[in-house]
């Protein structure tokens, strides 16, 4: 599960996924909301990370707006969970 939501947060970041950044946005809350307990699981420690300021970086986007804060701040987020997860 962590590995699908790292992979769909590159292509968003690449604007390649199949959400603009806005509903992407909705799309990342409601999946690390959803699948909380699953990913937990697989690793906790990833799990925590992407889930304490993600949903606050998500949240932010609104409709109609730039997406480029977004995208910045997503990445850097992403970045850190990518690194945990993969050791890297």
């Amino acid at each position: 599960m962590i590995e699908q939501i790292l992979k769909d947060i590159e292509l968003a970041l690449q604007h390649k996924h199949k959400y603009n950044s806005e509903d992407f946005s909705l799309y990342l809350e409601d999946y690390l909301c959803d699948n909380y307990d699953e990913m937990h699981e697989e690793n906790a420690e990833v799990t925590e990370l992407m889930n304490d300021e993600m949903p606050f970086i998500c949240a932010e986007m609104e409709p109609m707006m730039n997406d480029t804060e977004f995208l910045r701040k997503l990445k850097i987020e992403y970045d850190k969970a990518k690194e945990l997860y993969y050791g890297r």
